[in-house]
């Protein structure tokens, strides 16, 4: 069974109706791009936790060029990436999506030069590196806090890259010191946390200003 799901631009895409995704709502996914505006023309995109990608698909309509996509569950990585395609598919530009059906921490544990990523096999390294990272993972689970810490000392992220974590307003979760909070938005029972790399803390070579 598959639910219906719209865009902000007003185009549907699929849902799965699982007890086990909770898809971002259409008040914060509005919001979230709103904020991050014309930054995404051009930029990648990290979706992690994604269920069914809708989020990423708000990206890709505001411009991105990259996405990847990691989803455990593999009924629902497989609508990702049709959700993921399918809108790519109204866009001019040309855009490299991949979805991967694996576990969040054993993927990040591996770092962005994983083989599983077709990107990795031909991409200079300061290319694998993603601008924005969408962090949606269980609200009660304890995914936040290693996701940043794997997120920095695996090089996943550059200085400028951002992390947002959608969270519960009730229960927010740790920041690793590698991050520091650049702003907070509230949206009743759900919040969303906009982190950057903290710079006191040293994660980052020369070759990271590279964009």
């Amino acid at each position: 069974m598959k639910g219906k799901l719209k865009l902000i631009s007003g185009k549907r895409i699929e849902s799965p109706l699982s007890q086990n995704t909770r898809p971002t709502s259409s008040k914060v996914r509005e919001a979230l791009i709103n904020i991050l505006g014309n930054k995404l023309k051009g930029a990648s995109w990290l979706d992690l936790c994604s269920g069914s990608g809708s989020m990423a698909c708000e990206a890709i309509q505001k411009g991105v060029k990259r996405v990847l996509a990691i989803e455990k569950q593999r009924d629902t990585a497989k609508l990702c990436k049709r959700n993921l395609f399918d809108v790519s598919k109204t866009m001019d530009a040309s855009i490299h999506i991949e979805v991967v059906c694996n576990e969040l921490i054993s993927f990040l544990k591996k770092g962005p030069k994983n083989q599983k990523i077709d990107l990795a096999k031909d991409c200079p390294s300061a290319g694998q590196r993603f601008d924005f990272i969408f962090l949606d993972p269980p609200y009660k689970s304890e995914l936040y806090e290693i996701s940043q810490e794997l997120l920095l000392s695996k090089k996943w992220v550059k200085k400028s890259s951002n992390l947002i974590c959608e969270c519960s307003s009730k229960s927010m979760p740790r920041i690793h010191n590698g991050w520091k909070v650049n702003k907070e938005k509230f949206y009743g029972n759900t919040s969303l946390l906009f982190l950057i790399p903290n710079p006191a803390l040293n994660y980052f070579d020369d070759t990271d200003s590279m964009h």
